[in-house]
């Protein structure tokens, strides 16, 4: 039965004997006598994921783990590759965030043959202990209703969209599909124009943006299934020469230095479905303990999502400098309010 588990903010503790991770990309040992976690990265220059890493960082620093991560680059065999070293090498725990989460076999072969859990981000794998990541529908939808709502309130006429998507994941196939089923429910005027796969990356979706902006110069809505194909898609907009006081851009993600500069500055982005990667990253550490120490891990291990707008971005993150230092309260404090 596919059970979920929303993780608030304590820190479980597993009583593990330390093994120490040889030959990996980077090395975060706390040099502590903790367990040993080993985590295969998809995309480790995207900030989504530097921010997941350095978020699982940090917890585990602070609960005295041995810690290392090496990045696929997108690169199943890679991944693979990766992922099977740190368990010849001995971890305690396997993380990844899946390149191809239907390509991974060998990898969970070896990891039950040793009687490793692997925790998995955003994606499950089958036969993973749980999968760590947001609600991508229902929050989503949330998004959508707000979109919805803004539409009607501000907009001054209909919506006339493009969506940024990227198919071949079933997490980001989700965000789109919550945001149509959002807006349908909101009552507003909208009419979806056109749906391009951004690869989830800011240079693919201005290209595939600008073509379809050509082919619909009508088009002032842009929704991304990512900060990078939000921005994308409103680069691809201001270099087609229109005006830019006509887009509104909605994103998913929040996730980066990128995201919040947009979104808190003059821009069309006026809002986003936060999905707080560090919470991610300490999750995902969480849950490896618990896994570890032979506790019951539920499927899926739900995190906190709200929409973010310039307006109450800082009740979430404080500015220091050119980065954002996440509230780790304030957002746990999101779960509790689902649950009431």
């Amino acid at each position: 039965m596919w059970r979920t588990r929303r993780v608030t903010a304590g820190l479980a503790i597993a009583a593990v004997g330390a093994m120490t991770v040889a030959g990996c990309a980077q090395d975060s040992s706390a040099g502590g006598d903790g367990l040993s976690i080993g985590y295969v990265v998809n995309f480790g220059s995207h900030e989504w994921y530097q921010n997941v890493i350095k978020g699982a960082e940090e917890t585990a620093e602070a609960e005295g783990l041995d810690f290392e991560w090496a990045d696929a680059n997108v690169d199943l065999s890679k991944q693979i590759t990766q992922a099977e070293n740190m368990l010849t090498q001995g971890v305690d725990v396997l993380m990844m965030s899946p390149v191809d989460p239907d390509g991974l076999s060998s990898v969970m072969t070896q990891a039950m043959e040793k009687d490793v859990p692997v925790i998995t981000e955003s994606n499950p794998v089958p036969d993973n202990a749980t999968t760590v990541g947001i609600a991508n529908l229902d929050a989503a939808r949330q998004l959508g209703a707000w979109t919805g709502d803004y539409i009607t309130e501000e907009l001054g006429g209909p919506a006339k969209i493009l969506i940024v998507g990227l198919p071949t994941q079933v997490d980001t196939r989700d965000r789109v599909e919550g945001f149509k089923q959002g807006l349908e429910d909101s009552g507003a005027d909208y009419e979806i124009v056109q749906e391009v796969n951004g690869g989830g990356l800011k240079d693919v979706a201005l290209d595939v943006s600008a073509d379809a902006i050509t082919a619909h110069p009508e088009i002032n809505m842009i929704f991304g299934i990512n900060d990078d194909s939000a921005l994308g898609g409103t680069q691809a907009y201001q270099q087609a020469g229109l005006d830019m006081n006509q887009l509104t851009t909605i994103g998913f993600g929040v996730e980066g230095r990128a995201g919040k500069s947009a979104l808190t500055g003059d821009g069309p982005y006026q809002a986003g479905l936060a999905m707080f990667p560090e919470y991610v990253g300490r999750a995902l550490v969480e849950q490896a303990q618990a896994a570890a120490s032979g506790e019951d891990v539920d499927q899926r291990t739900v995190t906190p999502a709200t929409v973010v707008t310039a307006d109450n971005l800082g009740d979430y993150y404080t500015k220091n400098g050119e980065d954002w230092e996440i509230d780790f309260d304030a957002v746990a404090a999101l779960l509790d309010e689902e649950q009431q």
